[in-house]
């Protein structure tokens, strides 16, 4: 592709149009609530990780994005955005590579406006519920609510995602996807959580969980 010449004064910058296309896009709002160490290690986490830990799973944030239907002739590229609305700068964010026929989300901001409250909580434990290889263990059932709170002006739907350690019994009418934790690294960000390698973990969680 031709760049038109031009001429342009030492340390002075300048901007060049490569090319421009029309892409259509859709307003969404997500919920991405990361997995959580399983309640018997807590223990075994000293005070500043267990603080850490606090910190980074209080109070999730639902999130503003665009998401773009790339038409074009081309990918697009990872790299900076700057978001404009009306002439007036409304937000800049990080654009994922978004291969032609795809979508991509952009980040705009943080939907304060939609407030967020997770419970978890145990309902049964039951003792010596599985033997295997001559060692007993416990089944332990848990339930968790999300709720969601809308403050502002209109209505939005929002996608929530939640990923757990163990197996999901019921999703309350969602969508359950069965992923390998210990191969599979996809979801979320694609990497294990930082809390990861602060456990030593047993050899028979492989198999159970």
């Amino acid at each position: 592709m031709a760049v038109k010449e031009d001429t342009v004064r030492p340390d002075d910058p300048m901007v060049f149009t490569i090319c421009e296309f029309t892409l259509k896009y859709k307003d969404v709002y997500t919920l991405d609530i990361p997995v959580t160490p399983p309640p018997e290690i807590w223990r075994h986490f000293n005070s500043s990780r267990q603080s850490e830990l606090a910190r980074l799973f209080h109070g999730p944030k639902v999130i503003h994005k665009i998401r773009l239907s790339n038409q074009s002739e081309y990918p697009l590229t990872t790299a900076p955005a700057l978001i404009l609305h009306d002439g007036r700068l409304l937000a800049q964010g990080m654009i994922p590579y978004t291969a032609i026929g795809s979508e991509g989300d952009l980040e705009i901001t943080t939907a304060v406006e939609i407030s967020v409250k997770k419970i978890d909580r145990e309902t049964k434990r039951t003792p010596s519920a599985l033997d295997w290889n001559g060692n007993r263990y416990a089944r332990i059932d848990l339930e968790g609510t999300i709720t969601l709170t809308d403050h502002g002006p209109r209505p939005v739907e929002v996608e929530v995602v939640r990923h757990v350690l163990g197996n999901v019994g019921d999703a309350g009418g969602g969508e359950v996807e069965l992923v390998n934790v210990f191969e599979d690294w996809t979801f979320g960000d694609g990497y294990r959580p930082c809390w990861w390698g602060w456990y030593s973990w047993p050899y028979w969680w492989h198999v159970l969980n």
